[in-house]
């Protein structure tokens, strides 16, 4: 059951999670500084996308404890007149939509998620065209097709104030990128024979599963708990750890390279390979 004590614990930790998604992202940056390759500003804004998504979902818990207490739901959640998933589905909705009526569109929509969705979604976006520019050569029907998909859900997700409607719209839009990305980048493992460069496709294809993973958690928790659970933070830890493989995939830091078996001398004399 929620509590303010553990609410304050998520916000904490959706904080420093974006602070850190944040700094994995300005090593993309800082990469493509050195390399000047275009993937490398996909990924950023993919994962800058990710990490100020992650920040508007703390804003909205942060709504949570101001304009709805969490006492209330807890009162309310513990009432006689329906039994608790019919009673949460129907005072939860009620208080959306009364919050949306009364502190406006945008704050309605960060607190009941839908601007971190569309944030999200928009980091999808940016993943997927990561993939095609970092394995594919003819990009443009691709995007299109994406885009005739991508954009009639990420317009509904802007106007739609349901919640579950705006989490299938993600999954869909999620399903949509990591599949591709898993594909590919699985398919350049078995065309390289090099042995660094095998690992960094296997964490690039680690990146969508672990992305996928988030999306797991999350449904365990709404569907399966009585909410606010421990899948909450486990959530947003898959997150991050999609930002870490993400880099290490596709940047193949030095030390990266020398734990896979690289020779010191090799990364030294070409080190933007």
């Amino acid at each position: 059951m929620l509590t303010p004590d553990y609410l304050i614990f998520i916000i904490d930790y959706e904080f420093l999670l974006t602070a850190l998604v944040l700094f994995v992202s300005a090593n993309f940056v800082w990469r493509f500084w050195k390399v000047r390759k275009i993937a490398l500003i996909y990924l950023a804004l993919t994962f800058i996308l990710f990490a100020f998504a992650t920040f508007f979902v703390a804003w909205s818990h942060i709504y949570h404890l101001q304009i709805y207490p969490v006492l209330l739901q807890d009162y309310m959640f513990a009432g006689f007149v329906f039994p608790f998933r019919i009673q949460g589905h129907f005072y939860s909705n009620l208080s959306d939509w009364f919050i949306i009526l009364t502190q406006g569109w945008l704050t309605g929509s960060i607190y009941i998620f839908a601007f971190s969705i569309a944030l999200a979604e928009l980091g999808n976006l940016f993943l997927y065209t990561f993939s095609l520019e970092a394995f594919l050569q003819r990009k443009k029907k691709w995007i299109l097709l994406y885009s005739l998909a991508f954009v009639p859900l990420f317009v509904l997700t802007l106007i739609s104030f349901n919640v579950t409607l705006n989490f299938i719209l993600a999954m869909i839009i999620g399903l949509m990128t990591y599949i591709p990305l898993v594909y590919l980048a699985v398919r350049a493992f078995r065309m390289t024979e090099k042995k660094v460069f095998r690992y960094g496709f296997l964490m690039i294809a680690m990146t969508s599963v672990f992305l996928a993973l988030f999306f797991v958690f999350l449904f365990v928790e709404s569907a399966l708990t009585e909410g606010w659970s421990i899948f909450v933070p486990i959530a947003w830890t898959m997150g991050l750890i999609a930002s870490i493989s993400a880099y290490i995939g596709y940047a193949l830091p030095n030390w990266f390279r020398r734990l896979a078996g690289e020779k010191t001398q090799k990364t030294k004399a070409n080190p933007n390979k």
